[in-house]
């Protein structure tokens, strides 16, 4: 079975997912340790708490003075009143006082449990918190024991007679499982803390993902719209005669790349929307290219026009101010244009007109030529250029034209030409050039 290639923003919603996961993982499995110690150091505290209270509240003279026969009298019924006391007010299982038999042998003294006491002398589990209280250090057990009454976590203190020797210790033991659930309570806590934070981020996720990839849509959806507009600019334009052959002449839109498929927004936004941006930039370069050149471009006769000449007039006028400028101006006017337009129609002037230009681009090259007037012409070149240069120039348009008036039977072509280098000396702008450009002007 073929399966459906996974969206972009699925693997970003995932990506993200897991590396929540792995953050509360790691920060719920550290809490729980830290915890853990914490939550034990802070029962233990108190177990010891309460063993050392119970073993200060006792007399040590008279706990060492218990023997089996004192069981239920007067002095075991002091004492188990005391240990009574701290059994009905906390949270231990039992409490109880305990004798040092010697060899790390310990037996019972006193347990007050009602159900199945512990007998004077009998065997106490030896633990090595047990062994410290014997040597007068209060302490607690880390790990549990098991005796015949259950599982527990115990705490020790010695009880000191009045010379300062120890006469017994307190043990009180606490229910294993009660210990650990205190703890296991807190760990439960923490990982449903830890869960219910992967949920929330991931619907948060979920939710910013969403409304970041439907901006996406949104977006590209408003790009095609602006893209379908270019398109109708372009067939307006490219249905423009006027402007077929300077389209033609720039090429088609082969070269762009492929506009994306709007399917792609399923698999990858981003990337559709990259895709598209590049697309429509393409296409924004190709038709401002366009504009430029119609802008700036003759429709009869593809030279450039009056609004090219004058930004190539406002650039040599800033290469003169910084010193910078060398070029040279040839200026052609076709004189009885307007006699032509009344005699042998408009149409019949503008076949002159171009046929002239096309003399001229032979001599100096389309770029260069500005149509500044119907039937005036300059081209401006970018270096200075010599008289015999000139006066070649000269013969061979003049040759040209001879030419191509000898194969009109109607009229006898008029036309003047004058030519001028700049000179920085005498030429503050480009318009003291073409007036002297102007002013030798040769029919």
């Amino acid at each position: 079975m073929k399966l459906k290639k996974m969206s972009l923003a699925t693997r970003y919603i995932i990506l993200m997912c897991a590396l929540l996961l792995a953050v509360n993982l790691v920060m719920g499995f550290v809490l729980v340790g830290q915890t853990k110690i914490a939550l034990k150091t802070q029962i233990n505290a108190r177990m010891l708490d309460t063993a050392k209270t119970a073993a200060a509240a006792l007399d040590g003279d008279k706990l060492a003075s218990v023997t089996a026969s004192d069981t239920y009298g007067d002095l075991y019924d002091e004492i188990a009143g005391v240990l009574r006391l701290f059994a009905d007010n906390t949270d231990l299982t039992y409490i109880y006082t305990i004798q040092d038999m010697g060899n790390e042998q310990f037996g019972f003294i006193i347990d007050i449990d009602p159900d199945d006491p512990g007998m004077f002398g009998e065997e106490v589990v030896t633990t090595d918190a047990l062994i410290n209280a014997s040597h007068g250090t209060p302490d607690v057990d880390e790990e549990a024991f098991q005796d015949r009454w259950g599982r527990f976590y115990s705490a020790y203190a010695p009880v000191y007679d009045s010379t300062g020797n120890i006469a017994g210790m307190v043990g009180v033991d606490f229910d294993a499982l009660w210990y650990e659930q205190q703890i296991t309570r807190y760990n439960v806590s923490i990982i449903v803390i830890s869960i219910a934070a992967v949920v929330i981020g991931t619907m948060l996720v979920v939710a910013i993902v969403s409304r970041i990839i439907n901006r996406f849509r949104k977006l590209y959806s408003e790009l095609s719209d602006l893209s379908e507009d270019i398109e109708e600019l372009n067939r307006d334009i490219a249905q423009n005669q006027d402007f077929t052959e300077l389209i033609d002449e720039m090429g088609e839109m082969e070269s762009f790349a492929e506009e994306p498929d709007e399917k792609e927004l399923s698999v990858d936004a981003i990337g559709a929307l990259s895709s598209k941006l590049k697309f429509m930039h393409e296409q924004m370069h190709h038709y401002l290219a366009v504009v430029h050149k119609i802008a700036n471009t003759d429709t009869m006769t593809g030279v450039g026009n009056r609004n090219a000449y004058n930004n190539i007039v406002k650039s040599i006028n800033s290469q003169i101010r910084e010193g910078k400028a060398s070029y040279s101006i040839f200026i052609t006017e076709i004189r009885q244009l307007n006699s032509i337009y009344d005699n042998l129609g408009r149409e019949y002037g503008e076949m002159v007109i171009s046929d002239i230009v096309g003399i001229l681009k032979k001599n100096f090259g389309n770029e260069n030529l500005y149509r500044i007037g119907d039937g005036e012409f300059v081209a401006v070149l970018n270096d200075l250029i010599s008289t015999d240069r000139t006066n070649r120039i000269t013969r061979e348009f003049d040759a040209d034209l001879k030419d191509y008036s000898s194969q009109l039977d109607d009229i006898t072509l008029a036309v003047s030409n004058g030519a001028a280098n700049y000179d920085p000396v005498i030429d503050r702008e480009f318009k003291d050039t073409f007036k002297r450009a102007e002013n030798s002007k040769i029919s």
